[in-house]
């Protein structure tokens, strides 16, 4: 850990003496304003501002504000646009000091002549919590990839897996009920509580992703103690041509591939008033996939997806509806499901693992089958005067049913049938700046639960029927004064839990809960200058026990172990202070540290104990626990441009979790990871706009912290901590224009050396190693 720290050190070291050395005969001018529309002066959201010769631009704010670095003594073609306003070419002409100045668009005709300004607003992050987003440029580039694999590509977020085939991110350590996913603005209301349950969401549906790392608890309930995912999809305005995109993915490890096609349009009914709507649909199918040596039985996929939207805009009047169905089927590796307890030890140190067989399509048990549907309306009121209004309703569906390998002809039923229904309301007030530039929202939010396990499984219940109620009020407000900002917010929920179970005795029993929970969070920033901005906020939340924390009893068929809960478990309660410091020197040296600490009081995690053996096999158990935990750690991401659209980026993270009550490590931590990529763009070449190259390694350190009830929990045995790991990764990616359309071409090879390796993060590491060398094609053609 050391050497890691001093090398990172050493490398900022050179790269920021370098850059002080060049920066003596580099003339930079900053040139920064606003977009505004013609007349009315109101400011235009997510305009872009595009410099040809450069290659490069950037992209206005939900303000209209944009800042932008050039070269000195030069003049620039810039091309400013926005889906509803008249394209604009004017000339910037840079001397040797920074530039403000305003620009000024004309409304298109065909498009309202008052459209509300929320229409470009996206799901708004508190001011001072860290975030890092994955833009829709850098979206192009994970086309095929899951929810949780795109966002692990950021520092500080991992994935926690299943398997080959089911991933859960992870923030700063804390994942599953730590950890809320917000889509389209509506809390992802799924069985989350499985480390095996991947988010249902289809990650076509989004065009941009932030994962807030700091506590989120204030705005998005007590289930954000750890963070938030925020997918946004692509802003639904009224234009009156007819846009589209198809996506066509493929893939070697797993032979298969992805098919996404998007159609979106508007309605006009009058100068004031329009329709847009947007359909989508994605499909996937993939085969086993493969380590570097062996086939994975079993551990094929399935999916189907499919959602519309459409709003109606009037002024200051927006209502909006949207539907989407995810449908999957996952293979659980069948080699993970062990007969009795001497092939359990045998099968830690058996490669290829048992039941290994021949490449196949098929899906057999064991297996997962999910649908998750969302049905949300949204009604946004504008009053321009004092601030605007939001109600969202929200109805979700999640069926989940897991399948196991069964005697006696039960296998086509399953194991585990789950139904949870969920109904959610919000209303929030944003009001405009008051009393010297303060500004803020405050809202109240409802959800109800119901979930019920359908009868005819022929098992005692994992989960028990259940119902619960949640409602909550939060506050937050932020001031901004020149180079300061300042933010507090305030939140309570009231959380009811109704169960219903059989006891010991097998006689039905009726268990409540009820939680009062609180969450505040403070904080600030300050920009020194335009290169150097620092933020910090110190947040306390609480979360209430999850269902399977406090009933869980039984096999988790999934994850090839045995769970039980403890219904005398306490709320958790976490204190975390976080900092961020951007430095940015001539658009040549960008570097970014984000330092965090916590405290958490009745951390809840699973402890193992020794395998035991059932009527279905021999498994691993675990059982839940509390503890005082700390976690604290540091996330750096940096990049150097050697020359034009020449740079080398860098990505580090290290995290340590100690279970303070035992004088342990905490358990599934990730270990230390740095990664390094060289990364060229050239452009107008060989009849594309552009080409890009990137070349990476990502080193994962060996998990020397592992607890010691991880590594010899077992009389008969020790459970192996995986070595470290290095893998490395090519891809490029093109963009050619027809015309008003445009088509993008990328392709990639992960793991370029056929690594063969095991991660920590994975809940089968018993059993099989990671995914092998994988050649994948991507095709985005948009009109």
């Amino acid at each position: 850990m050391l050497r890691l720290g001093k090398i990172l050190w050493m490398i900022s070291l050179m790269l920021s003496s370098a850059t002080l050395l060049s920066a003596q005969d580099d003339c930079k001018v900053n040139l920064s304003g606003r977009v505004l529309s013609e007349g009315e002066h109101e400011a235009i959201g997510f305009a872009t501002l595009y410099f040809p010769e450069l290659n490069a631009g950037t992209q206005t704010d939900e303000r209209g504000f944009f800042n932008i670095n050039l070269d000195c003594n030069s003049s620039y073609e810039l091309i400013i646009s926005q889906v509803e306003y008249k394209k604009r070419n004017t000339l910037i002409t840079v001397n040797s000091t920074d530039i403000k100045q305003d620009f000024y668009l004309i409304p298109k005709e065909n498009v309202l002549s008052a459209v509300s300004v929320h229409s470009h607003k996206r799901e708004q992050v508190m001011l001072t919590n860290v975030e890092n987003v994955l833009t829709t440029r850098e979206l192009k580039k994970l086309k095929g990839k899951s929810l949780s694999e795109s966002v692990s590509t950021l520092p500080g977020v991992n994935n926690i897996k299943t398997g080959p085939g089911i991933n859960k991110p992870m923030i700063h350590g804390l994942f599953g009920s730590r950890i809320q996913v917000v889509n389209n603005e509506v809390s992802q209301m799924g069985q989350q509580w499985g480390i095996d349950h991947a988010p249902e969401i289809d990650p076509f549906v989004a065009s941009r992703i932030t994962v807030v790392k700091g506590a989120s608890s204030v705005k998005y309930g007590p289930r954000a103690i750890g963070g938030a995912l925020l997918l946004d999809p692509e802003p639904l305005l009224p234009d009156s041509a007819l846009h589209g995109s198809l996506d066509l993915v493929g893939f070697t490890n797993g032979r298969g591939g992805i098919g996404s096609a998007m159609l979106s349009g508007s309605i006009f009914l009058n100068k004031e008033e329009s329709i847009n709507w947007r359909v989508q649909s994605s499909a996937r199918k993939s085969g086993d996939q493969h380590t570097a040596d062996y086939n994975l039985t079993n551990t094929g996929s399935e999916e189907l997806n499919f959602s519309g939207a459409a709003n109606y805009i009037k002024k200051d009047l927006q209502a909006d509806l949207f539907y989407s169905r995810f449908s999957t089927e996952i293979g659980i590796l069948r080699g993970a499901h062990i007969g009795n307890v001497d092939n359990f030890f045998e099968a830690l140190d058996r490669r290829p693992p048992f039941f290994t067989e021949a490449f196949s399509y098929e899906i057999n048990n064991p297996k997962q089958q999910v649908v998750h549907q969302l049905l949300k309306a949204k009604v946004h009121l504008d009053r321009s005067s004092y601030g605007d209004f939001d109600f969202i309703y929200a109805y979700q569906q999640n069926a989940r049913k897991e399948y196991d390998v069964r005697r006696g002809g039960r296998s086509e039923i399953a194991a585990v049938d789950l139904q949870l229904d969920s109904h959610i309301a919000k209303l929030q007030f944003h009001h405009d700046p008051i009393w010297n530039n303060l500004s803020g929202e405050i809202g109240l939010d409802y959800e109800y639960q119901n979930n019920k396990n359908v009868p005819g499984t022929g098992t005692t219940p994992l989960i028990p029927n259940y119902s619960s109620f949640q409602a909550g009020a939060f506050l937050n407000e932020s001031w901004i004064e020149n180079n300061w900002n300042l933010e507090a917010g305030l939140r309570y929920d009231i959380i009811a839990l109704d169960v219903l179970k059989f006891d010991e005795n097998k006689e039905l029993i009726n268990p409540t809960h009820q939680y009062n929970m609180f969450a505040g969070i403070i904080g600030g920033g300050y920009d020194f200058s335009k290169h150097l901005k620092y933020k910090s906020n110190l947040s306390w939340s609480q979360r209430a026990p999850s269902i399977n924390e406090l009933y869980s009893q039984g096999l988790h068929h999934s994850v090839a172990a045995i769970e039980e809960g403890d219904d005398q478990l306490l709320p958790e309660t976490s204190l975390k202070w976080i900092h961020s410091f951007q430095f940015n020197w001539n658009e040549k040296l960008k570097l970014n540290i984000d330092a965090y600490a916590s405290r958490i009081n009745n951390y809840i995690y699973l402890e193992p104990e020794e395998p035991r053996l059932t009527i279905r096999g021999a498994f691993p158990v675990y059982q839940y626990r509390q503890t005082m935990a700390s976690l604290y750690g540091t996330d750096i991401i940096g990049s150097y441009e050697f020359f034009h659209h020449f740079s080398l980026n860098s990505k580090a993270s290290i995290i340590r979790g100690n279970d303070l009550s035992n004088n342990l490590p905490l358990i599934f931590m990730p270990a230390d990871r740095w990664e390094n990529s060289l990364n060229w763009r050239i452009t107008d070449r060989l009849g594309f706009r552009e080409i890009d190259f990137s070349f990476s390694g990502l080193k994962v350190f060996e998990q020397f912290r592992a607890p010691i009830t991880e590594t010899e929990a077992y009389e008969r045995g020790t459970v192996p901590v995986p070595e470290g790991y290095f893998i490395s990764n090519f891809s490029i990616d093109t963009s050619k224009e027809f015309g008003d359309t445009q088509l993008n071409v990328g392709f990639s090879i992960y793991n370029l050396m056929n690594v063969n390796y095991t991660d920590y993060l994975n809940r089968l590491r018993f059993y099989a190693a990671e995914t092998g060398r994988n050649f994948e094609l991507r095709i985005n053609y948009i009109f």
